[in-house]
């Protein structure tokens, strides 16, 4: 017998076997649609109904297959549990034959299954018989086809999804599903589809627990571990690998927290859900990234590289999405920042974020701060790095409050009114609302020292409230000029109809000490200041410095008064060098008296009151001054106005009989007194000396008059008619001192520049008034015994109205051309 023929028998006996199979299934048809049925019902304890009923063997072979048509089992609540077009169970051939039916496979096609659970935790599919014994139900694989599945729970439906196909044998499952959606979950993410393959288990007390490797979920590739504990909650836990930053955003519903920034690399996600909370972990490795200038303020993208841990807090039940980041690290045109931070629930409570960041000044400050001007730019440091640490709270409403901040520096350059700065050894430090820094070092245009400060209340300062604290300067060397010309041209320079130093309700105190101070060309030391600023005023508590070889100390107030500022001084100064006072400012911008004519040593005291306008303009007319000044050891030397007084006298024929003007020239050139002191008054720009006698080596002199701040003059100047005499001139004999003021009075008019000399005939009557008076009070008082003090200030006042009035009419500010005043009118009778 030959192969072939044998192949031909095999397959007509294989062919004859299944035919006859067949047929006895298809003969047994009856039988089998009964026992799917009666298997059923046997082993459910509700309702089920049921349409046509068909058998197959062929396609299900090794199993012999029942189809159920429009199926329908109640649930434990006698609603619907399963309602389905096709309900499929099998049996195995061989059961068929040889024993006993038994059903392991059933499937499901079409329709619809409801799950419930009731509050007594139970379910609604508990519909099992138990007092039965039938043995003829044994499921172990189930196949599922386009169903819907529902979960309800204490009468809310709180889950529903789609199942495309599922096949379950032997603890594997195989699900391909969409549009699944779970509680409030579904509030944040989109509906879930995908497919996976879970091996899976329950324990004999009803805990299920499923493990899914490489499924995918949205798109995305996911592990993922779920477990239904018999009496808990439901969890799902796992993670998705390798998603990109346009992945993530397509999961959620809400996708604004998305717009405005992109992220080059891809995202490891890891969750841990439940149907009451849940937690998202997101891990970014280095990558690429962009912010929007919608997001930053900025005005421009900012890009770098970034990492770090953000994770997502849900809380389906308060409704409450919690944020939070870990070690994230970003790295940005010269910043680079550490931060994390957290809230519980983000848009409505606050976001604490712990930042440690380090800013390179070298680069751009565009790329990090918001609406900065190129005025502000220009002034900012450019050089050095900058370490600030900090905690900050972010506000539901966009606000920032800091609760510490530490900012660090070693060194820092930049420039400021075109002059470079460094500013070095900064720390400072935020904490409870108060910023202090301590010996920050500086070093700008000549001014060197350190700086030592508190400022309460931060938050407010922030938002232009009151500034309280203080701040101590402690200098090498301070120069003033650079500083004038910086605040008066300060890009910020916006005047305010409001007459104010800081914000209202501010108390700064504030202590000031420098080693040098430079001033146009004044030079002191040791100079020393304390005081406070408010919102008005500037209190000078007490101020003291060494310069022109003396000291002096004053206090004051600078406040605001009319349509400006006021500043008020009270204090005095001694030891001062006048030659070194007039060296330093250049004699004033007059040569009349120069540095090198003077020698000696003053004192000044008294007040003082200086006015600027509200864009601080100095008002010079609104100067007004008291003082009294007194010279010790003094001495004029070399002075040219004394030869022009000494030529005028020589030049009047009714004087020069008199004089010996190279006598008199000789003795005025180097003139030494001891001690002189007089009072000064300034006010309307005048500046008045009134009478005042100086006694000398050369003559007693007396001085008198007044000075304009544009160099006007009107001085009288006295002279003893026995300190003029020549005594050569003998035919006019020895003159005499009559106590009636043998006098003779010179009056100086004009501008320094161009001085006017002339006999000054008002003084003369004036003093010999005086004398007079004194004269007849000296004789009444020695007949009387006294006399009476109302007569004395009778007669006193008189003499006092007397010389004003010839003070008045004797001020003119020009020339003094009245032909009365010249000593050529042989008619003249003052001699």
């Amino acid at each position: 017998m030959t192969v072939k023929r044998i192949i031909v028998i095999i397959l007509g006996l294989l062919i004859l076997s299944i035919g006859g199979l067949t047929a006895f299934v298809l003969l047994k048809e009856d039988v089998w649609k009964n026992v799917a049925l009666n298997a059923i019902n046997k082993n459910i304890s509700t309702e089920m109904s049921a349409g046509n009923v068909s058998v197959s063997f062929i396609s299900t072979f090794p199993n012999v297959s029942v189809n159920i048509d429009s199926v329908q089992i109640s649930g434990s609540n006698e609603k619907p549990l399963l309602e389905v077009e096709t309900l499929g169970v099998a049996f195995s051939v061989w059961e068929v034959l040889w024993g006993d039916p038994v059903i392991r496979h059933l499937s499901i096609e079409n329709g619809e299954i409801s799950l419930e659970k009731f509050s007594n935790n139970t379910w609604n599919y508990e519909i099992t018989d138990s007092s039965n014994d039938d043995a003829s139900l044994e499921v172990n694989t189930i196949e599922l086809e386009s169903i819907d599945i529902n979960y309800t729970e204490n009468g809310k439906e709180t889950s529903r999804g789609f199942v495309k196909s599922a096949h379950i044998s032997n603890n594997v499952a195989d699900v391909s599903f969409a549009d699944l959606t779970y509680g409030s979950v579904n509030e944040v993410f989109q509906p879930f589809y995908g497919e996976f393959s879970a091996e899976y288990s329950i324990d004999t007390l009803g805990n299920f627990t499923a493990t899914i490797d490489d499924g995918v979920l949205n798109d995305l590739s996911v592990d993922c571990e779920i477990s239904s504990p018999n009496e808990g909650q439901t969890r799902a836990k796992g993670n998705f690998s390798g998603v990109s930053k346009g992945e993530v955003e397509a999961v959620f519903v809400d996708r604004s927290n998305f717009e405005g920034w992109s992220y080059g690399g891809r995202i490891n996600l890891f969750f841990n859900v439940t149907r009451s909370s849940g937690r998202i972990d997101f891990l970014l490795p280095q990558a690429d990234f962009a912010v929007a200038p919608s997001l930053t303020g900025l005005s421009m993208n900012n890009k770098g590289l970034i990492s770090g841990e953000v994770g997502i807090d849900l809380n389906f039940k308060s409704d409450q999405i919690g944020f939070s980041l870990k070690n994230v690290l970003v790295k940005s045109n010269g910043l680079n920042v550490k931060l994390s931070g957290e809230t519980p629930s983000y848009g409505k409570s606050p976001l604490t974020l712990d930042i440690n960041s380090t800013l390179d000044l070298s680069t751009s400050y565009h790329s990090w701060i918001p609406n900065l001007t190129s005025e502000t730019q220009s002034v900012l440091p450019n050089d050095g790095d900058l370490t600030v640490n900090t905690v900050i709270r972010w506000m539901p409403n966009g606000d920032i409050k800091s609760s510490s901040l530490l900012i660090e520096a070693v060194s820092m350059k930049g420039m400021l009114n075109s002059s470079p700065y460094t500013i070095s050894n900064l720390l400072g430090n935020l904490k409870n609302d108060v910023v202090s820094m301590e010996n920050v070092q500086f070093n700008w245009a000549g001014n060197v020292g350190g700086i030592n400060c508190t400022l309460k209340s931060i938050d407010g300062v922030l938002n232009g409230g009151a500034i309280m604290g203080s701040v101590d300067i402690d200098a090498e060397s301070t120069v003033v000029d650079p500083i004038l010309s910086w605040w008066e041209n300060r890009p910020d320079d916006n005047t305010s109809s409001d007459m104010l130093l800081l914000p209202h309700g501010s108390d700064l105190k504030y202590n000031f000490a420098s080693k040098i101070l430079l001033w146009e060309g004044l030079e002191c030391a040791d100079s020393k200041a304390k005081g406070c600023i408010s919102s008005n005023k500037l209190r000078i508590s007490l101020a003291s410095s060494k310069a022109f070889e003396g000291e002096g100390a004053f206090s004051g107030m600078l406040r605001p008064g009319g349509q400006g500022w006021t500043l008020g001084l009270t204090g005095s100064a001694e030891g001062f060098s006048f030659a070194e006072m007039f060296r330093v400012y250049e004699n004033f911008g007059q040569d009349v008296l120069r540095a090198e004519h003077m020698e000696g040593r003053g004192e000044v005291a008294g007040t003082i009151n200086m006015v600027w306008d509200a864009k601080g303009n100095w008002v010079s007319n609104a100067l007004d001054a008291d003082l009294s000044l007194s010279v010790s050891n003094g001495r004029l030397k070399n002075m040219e106005v004394f030869d022009e007084i000494a030529d005028y006298l020589k030049e009047n024929r009714l004087i020069a009989p008199l004089v010996d003007p190279e006598d008199l020239r000789k003795r005025l050139a180097d003139i030494d007194f001891e001690y002189v002191e007089t009072p000064i008054s300034v006010a309307n720009s005048i500046v008045s000396v009134p009478f005042v006698a100086i006694h000398s080596s050369a003559m007693d002199v007396s001085l008198e008059g007044d000075q304009t701040f544009a160099g006007e003059i009107d001085y009288t100047l006295g002279f003893a008619l026995r300190d003029l005499k020549d005594d050569k001139q003998g035919e006019f004999g020895n003159i005499q001192d009559d106590g009636l003021g043998t006098m003779f009075f010179l009056g100086m008019d004009g501008t320094l520049d161009e001085t006017e000399y002339s006999y000054d005939r008002e003084a003369a009557k004036a003093h010999r008034r005086k004398a007079r008076n004194a004269e007849f009070n000296r004789i009444k008082d020695a007949i009387s015994g006294g006399g009476k003090e109302d007569e004395e200030n009778e007669v006193e006042e008189e003499g006092k109205k007397e010389e004003e009035e010839s003070k008045e009419k004797r001020r003119s500010w020009r020339s003094n051309s009245n032909d009365s005043d010249i000593l050529d009118n042989p008619d003249d009778d003052d001699f």
